[in-house]
């Protein structure tokens, strides 16, 4: 079934790029547009930095020394907190992207990698400001508050997941770190700026492929306007949400659509969440369900506090 369904997608986008060739073309242009402005130069300078953190772990001790405090808020063990701050600061993809490499070097169990990529996988905070609060008209709730939802929410989901996940130690036995300078500057430099560029063109098909799968979404001939906008919004958040901003609903409806979509992330940010944790060889579903449940739980508190401002 699943097989099939993938056959009729890909099947669809190509009588899609036949039929409509120059509409495949800008929509693709969109989507590289979109990675090349936004995405590269944030997350590959930092991709490149974390990448030669891991390996050399430099940042175990201060993390060692720091996390009695830091587990007091969070519970946490120590190499944890630097994917899970570390996502929140700059954003998704990154979080699930740094829990694999520290699986991958036998920092922490697979178990730990998912829980901490599902706590982590927000979009930057810069994103949120700047394009979705940005498209939104102004006057329905401080944007504070907004944010405060926004990671508020994985926050206290995470500390209930958290419950489950026995402190057992790494499936992998821990990478020695290297000794020299040398091995430093040149291995570990090479490997990180790498593994930096595969991610960033992993990142590069995944956004152009659901920009197209968007832009064929908004030619189908679907009833009404709250369907497509809706469909976008699964698949991709950027689309999505400059649907919802076109839109002529209520100002306290679009904040729901923009808050459900950036919380669960869309079709996309699954899919690019799989392929950053490859490497645990663990099924995706355990990911869906807290994405599902974070976009509920979201979308639900920005209703009551949309509802409570709104009749002060």
């Amino acid at each position: 079934m699943k097989k099939n369904l993938f056959a009729l997608c890909i099947t669809i986008c190509i009588c899609y790029g036949i039929i409509w060739p120059e509409l495949l073309a800008k929509s693709a242009a969109n989507g590289l547009y979109l990675w090349y402005h936004s995405v590269l130069p944030t997350l590959l300078p930092f991709g490149i930095l974390s990448g030669i953190i891991i390996r050399t772990g430099m940042y175990d001790t201060v993390l060692e020394r720091v996390s009695p405090l830091l587990s007091h808020i969070y519970p946490l063990r120590a190499p944890l907190f630097y994917p899970l701050i570390a996502g929140y600061l700059f954003g998704f993809p990154l979080g699930s992207k740094l829990c694999a490499d520290l699986y991958e070097v036998g920092k922490i169990s697979k178990k730990e990698a998912l829980t901490v990529s599902c706590i982590s996988n927000n979009f930057g905070p810069a994103f949120v400001i700047n394009y979705v609060l940005g498209a939104l008209p102004e006057g329905v709730m401080p944007e504070w508050l907004f944010l405060a939802i926004c990671y508020g929410s994985p926050l206290l989901l995470g500390r209930l997941m958290l419950f489950s996940v026995s402190k057992q130690p790494p499936e992998k036995k821990p990478e020695k770190m290297p000794a020299s300078r040398s091995e430093i500057t040149l291995k570990i430099i090479d490997d990180g700026i790498m593994n930096g560029f595969t991610t960033m063109i992993k990142l590069a098909g995944y956004i152009m492929l659901f920009s197209i799968a968007a832009d064929l979404v908004q030619h189908l001939p679907l009833p009404g306007r709250v369907l497509p906008c809706c469909c976008i919004g699964l698949l991709e958040v950027t689309n999505g949400i400059y649907a919802v901003s076109g839109t002529e609903w209520p100002i306290a409806h679009q904040y729901l659509s923009a808050m459900a979509m950036v919380s669960f992330g869309g079709i996309s940010g699954i899919c690019q969440t799989a392929s950053m944790l490859s490497k645990l060889h663990c099924r995706i579903h355990t990911y869906v369900i807290f994405k599902l449940l974070n976009a509920m739980t979201a979308t639900l508190l920005t209703a009551v506090l949309v509802c409570c401002l709104n009749h002060r």
